[in-house]
């Protein structure tokens, strides 16, 4: 198993779309990725919002969306994407977690089920970091665990699945404990996989699996900002680094503007990863980095440049994006 998390050399084009301008804040816009070429679906469904977790479930061939912040307040809402028929779908379940927003999700093929773990929950202040985890089976959300004494509370991290299981790295308690652990869950509790020396710690990081050779990529992250206090959205990083076997190494950079709040999707078509989207402080970008393994070039991504978006890909390499926001927020 390998984590790789890095920062950016050729410039290549990953499709183009457009869509009408607007006022800079919150989206609720859907777009598709099938390798060749973005499309802006024009459909109506969740209100616009970001930091919203998102997973393919693959049992029901259909991508389901959880929480995230909106312009009423942090939502508890699920909704599914059918891709055949493009549409949106709010679901209805019995049970359901709290509200929250920046929570990690993704699904669990060993389990034939979706695995959401922790994020920003409200409350009467700024909100707490939680470390629940519950499981999605299509139809109902159960709780597995109310609090972990593994991972612990968090919010930020990132979870993909990854073969017959799911793995999650880092997060963070606002800006007073950023973390660099990675988990696997086995169904039941979640085991720490990585030891050793680690790369600072962070949250929000870039993440995707890579199935030809069972590897994790990541990209950069949020880190400690020192000085700071507890509220201070966090210092982005560029660095990179790889985990196979559990063990960590620095790689080296490449380059290119440390981008905050991005997303990384693995292009099974050119099989390198792809980091999109996210802020280069104070501007938002489309311009991306993709690793074939042995180098990094540029790429413009062919959507509309936002930070927080919910992002996640199916079986077949079929990435679906939905919402984040426009608004510099630096």
């Amino acid at each position: 198993m390998v984590f790789l998390l890095t920062s950016c050399g050729g410039v290549s084009s990953l499709g183009t779309a457009s869509v009408s301008p607007r006022a800079p804040g919150s989206l609720g816009d859907t777009w598709t990725y099938d390798g060749s070429r973005w499309v802006h679906a024009n459909v109506s469904g969740p209100s616009p919002r970001y930091f919203a977790a998102l997973a393919y479930d693959a049992p029901r061939n259909v991508f389901v969306l959880f929480g995230g912040e909106t312009a009423k307040g942090t939502s508890d809402e699920t909704w599914t994407w059918d891709p055949h028929r493009s549409k949106w779908t709010e679901m209805s379940p019995s049970h359901k977690p709290p509200p929250r927003r920046d929570a990690a999700m993704a699904y669990d093929r060993g389990h034939q089920e979706v695995v959401l773990y922790g994020g920003l929950i409200p409350d009467q202040g700024e909100g707490h970091d939680g470390s629940d985890t519950w499981t999605w089976n299509g139809n109902d959300w159960t709780e597995v665990s109310a609090d972990n004494n593994g991972p612990g509370d968090r919010s930020g991290p990132r979870m993909v699945a990854a073969g017959n299981r799911v793995l999650m790295f880092g997060g963070h308690i606002f800006n007073t404990s950023y973390f660099a652990d990675a988990w696997a869950w086995d169904g039941v509790m979640w085991s720490r996989v990585d030891h050793g020396s680690a790369p600072a710690g962070r949250s929000d990081a870039a993440i995707a699996w890579d199935p030809d050779d069972s590897s994790l990529f990541g990209y950069g992250g949020l880190g400690m900002r020192p000085n700071a206090g507890p509220g201070n959205l966090g210092l982005p990083l560029g660095d990179a680094w790889s985990m196979k076997n559990g063990a960590w190494r620095q790689l080296p950079a490449a380059g290119g503007h440390i981008t905050a709040d991005a997303n990384a999707i693995w292009d099974l078509k050119s099989n390198r990863a792809v980091v999109m989207f996210g802020i280069s402080c104070p501007d938002l970008t489309t311009a991306g980095s993709t690793w074939d393994g042995a180098k990094w070039s540029s790429v413009q991504v062919g959507a509309s440049p936002r930070w927080g978006a919910a992002v996640t890909q199916d079986s077949q390499g079929i990435v679906l994006v939905f919402g984040g926001s426009d608004e510099s927020d630096c």
